[in-house]
């Protein structure tokens, strides 16, 4: 029912139930805040007993049979004692286990408000949903796991800052290494919550018993939720990843087992107006490696503080929970029952992760900015020498915001409007207006009131050629690409809901043609983007899809169905914008498969590094030849690569070996050449503009608001 509220809620209603948290915050003492009497709701209920200390959690792991009978025969096979093995287990404990403290939760808070208060606007969360879910928290007896979207390291900040806001504890938060090797900043986090985990330990048997251990001791033993990110690393380009099974999987395992009744996961959808690692994250798509992570370079982040409230609004979604139990039929608890060494199967796993990620996607909401970077982004492809102008901009706006609310039912700036006002012109003008002032380096009237890319790359940002995780790319190419890149981030937050119509619509190479060649076309394109779309490979519910997608460009007057052959409606410009939102991946898909098809044993192994190189460099030429799809400067991301080569897999087009970066491919050349054949019916696509064809503003002698260095 709730979930239900929330995809026909549109944009009017949501601002009843969005409430900016920072509002009380700027008229009263944060100091005083901080230290208020707490009582705060824990999710799980459990008795004294079964309630476990981060001491009493690191003594049962030790003793627990599986790990004394693993470290009894790691030491026999390593020849050293029992004690050292063991010694080296509890390391590991003190390593990752948390130790959360109300006291450095209060004095971090002051810290982070004062600094919320300084870079946000306003940090909007829907109320009506997070009351709602500490009220079911309140009576429920099973453990909760938060499940946010990632798209910024201020995420798990935000969430723990909403969450102490609504005096609900904080959680066991999962977090990386590169925080644990921060001086100070790494213990600190360990008092607000953090547990850590290492990226990777398949290979190290002792660590990878020992972390499942406590993972579900804290399921079991801690009144604590869990919070983990299910894309298991920050989305540079700003749209859902395909979810991570590891942690997921050791999280069930206790349901599994019966030893707690449930685990409700709870998806939490964050949009910004602006990431702090906006540009950053342009530079890492195209293969200049992110800044490590240090205490240094923490405090050499502070800059963002130096101008108020420049990063815009932050919005904060709540999904309803999602049972795990509901995936669990009869067969599969009579299994658990009957092995107590089984664990929950790749479907359960695989089914419970997308379920996740979808509610992610239905719930997340859009800033105005996204909607302007569609728009944008459309002109430039289909009127690239006609910018637009405040006037223009504003109907075309008005126009897309319609359909995000009234058609697709997503949240488009929520809490934006006073609650019962009616949004006028001159609301929707002081929207479009804002927006474009906290994006004013990146895009902004010229003098003759043009609308404008501004360049953002310099040389100065250009790292040492050898760290460069794909193709050196020449300056000219850097100079168009970083803008360009940076705009497509601001455009895929709206892949959550577009991407599904686009690939209907670009399967449409033709009108005139067939239902079902459309369909045909249909079913390749979206197994070869179902990894960067985060899709579920599966055709019943790839047909499920289908039906929908097209439904809704038959509603929108997109296309007709006359004698099952698809015709032109009168909604192009829709259609457009649908289909050109789609060509950038599908170009870089068909570099990336002829650069394999013309794979041979004197270039060398067919390396995941080599081909992404190879591909960027091959992309990189195409892109300034101005021929056809290729001319979208977005196709240079190695992401683009990588996820092509994940979903070639997955088709049995190309076999892999090894671990990434290392992995090795082996392409069945017949099968990539068909597809390739089947990819070049695209070219009929291609729009009469590009990146290349517009004129961008310089960018100003120096950044009003430097990038955050994590």
């Amino acid at each position: 029912m709730m979930q239900k509220t929330v995809e026909t809620v549109g944009s009017q209603g949501a601002d009843t139930m969005f409430a900016d948290l920072l509002e009380k915050r700027r008229v009263s003492s944060d100091v005083m805040w901080m230290f208020r009497s707490l009582h705060p709701v824990f999710p799980h209920k459990l008795p004294s007993a079964l309630r476990y200390s981060r001491e009493q959690t690191i003594k049962a792991i030790l003793d627990s049979p599986r790990i004394v009978l693993l470290i009894q025969a790691l030491a026999s096979d390593r020849k050293v004692s029992v004690s050292v093995v063991k010694n080296e287990a509890r390391e590991m404990l003190e390593e990752m286990a948390g130790a959360p403290q109300l006291s450095a939760i209060r004095c971090l808070g002051i810290l982070v408000t004062k600094g919320l208060k300084r870079i946000l606007k306003s940090v909007r969360v829907n109320q009506t949903f997070l009351l709602d879910l500490k009220e079911k928290m309140r009576n429920d007896s099973v453990q909760y796991v938060y499940v946010p979207t990632h798209r910024s390291y201020l995420d798990f900040i935000l969430w723990s800052y909403v969450l102490f806001s609504n005096d609900m504890a904080i959680p066991n938060i999962a977090s990386g290494m590169d925080f644990y090797r921060m001086q100070v900043v790494g213990e600190l986090l360990r008092k607000t919550g953090a547990f850590y985990m290492r990226r990777s330990f398949a290979t190290d048997q002792l660590y990878k018993e020992v972390f499942k251990a406590y993972i579900s001791s804290i399921v079991i033993h801690s009144e604590r939720a869990i919070e983990f990110f299910i894309e298991g690393t920050r989305s540079r380009s700003q749209k859902s990843l395909a979810p991570k099974y590891g942690l997921l999987g050791m999280i069930l395992d206790a349901l599994w087992k019966a030893e707690v009744p449930d685990i409700k996961f709870v998806p939490v959808s964050i949009t910004y107006d602006r990431p702090l690692e906006e540009l950053l994250f342009a530079y890492e798509l195209l293969g200049v490696p992110k800044p490590p992570e240090s205490t240094t370079g923490l405090f050499k982040s502070l800059s963002v503080l130096q101008e108020p409230c420049a990063y815009g609004n932050a919005y904060i979604n709540v999904a309803p929970p999602i049972s795990a139990r509901q995936f669990l039929d009869v067969d599969s608890l009579r299994k658990s029952a009957l092995s107590p060494y089984s664990k929950p199967s790749t479907e359960v796993v695989t089914g419970l992760a997308y379920s996740i990620i979808d509610s992610q996607k239905r719930h997340t909401p859009l800033s105005p900015f996204n909607l302007i970077a569609l728009l944008f982004n459309e002109r430039v492809h289909s009127h690239p020498r006609k910018p637009y102008i405040l006037e223009t901009l504003l109907a075309d706006y008005r126009w897309l915001k319609d359909i995000f609310t009234h058609a697709i039912k997503a949240l488009v700036h929520p809490g934006g409007n006073k609650p019962g006002s009616d949004v006028n012109d001159d609301d929707v003008k002081i929207e479009v207006l804002d927006s474009l002032f906290t994006h004013r380096e990146l895009l902004k009237f010229d003098s003759c009131g043009e609308l404008m890319l501004m360049e953002r790359h310099r040389e100065s940002q250009t790292c040492d050629p050898r760290k460069v995780k794909g193709h050196v790319l020449t300056e000219k190419t850097m100079r168009l690409a970083v803008p360009a890149i940076n705009m497509a981030t601001y455009v895929n937050p709206s892949m959550a809901f577009l991407a599904k119509p686009a690939l209907v619509a670009v399967s449409i190479v033709k009108f005139g043609t067939s239902k079902e060649s459309s369909f045909a076309r249909y079913t390749i394109l979206r197994e070869l983007l179902c990894t960067e779309f985060a899709l579920v490979s599966e055709k019943p519910i790839a047909m499920a899809e289908w039906e929908e997608g097209l439904s809704f460009l038959i509603a929108e007057d997109c296309v007709r169905l006359e004698n099952n052959s698809l015709v032109t409606g009168n909604n192009n410009k829709l259609f457009s914008l649908l289909r050109n939102l789609l060509l950038p991946f599908l170009a870089a898909s068909y570099v990336t498969c002829t650069v394999l098809h013309q794979w041979n044993d004197e270039i060398g192994e067919a390396k995941e590094c080599y081909i992404l190189k190879n591909t960027q460099k091959q992309t990189e030429l195409l892109l300034f030849e101005g021929q056809g799809i290729f001319r979208f400067p977005y196709s240079l991301s190695l992401d683009l690569y990588t996820s092509t080569l994940v979903s070639l897999v997955s088709m049995g087009i190309i076999k892999s070996s090894g671990r990434p970066p290392h992995t090795a491919y082996s392409p069945d050349k017949i099968r990539i050449s068909a597809l390739i054949s089947e990819l070049d019916n695209l070219k009929l696509l291609s729009p009469p503009g590009s990146y290349l064809d517009i004129r961008m503003l310089p960018a100003a002698r120096a950044s009003s608001v430097s990038q955050s260095k994590l």
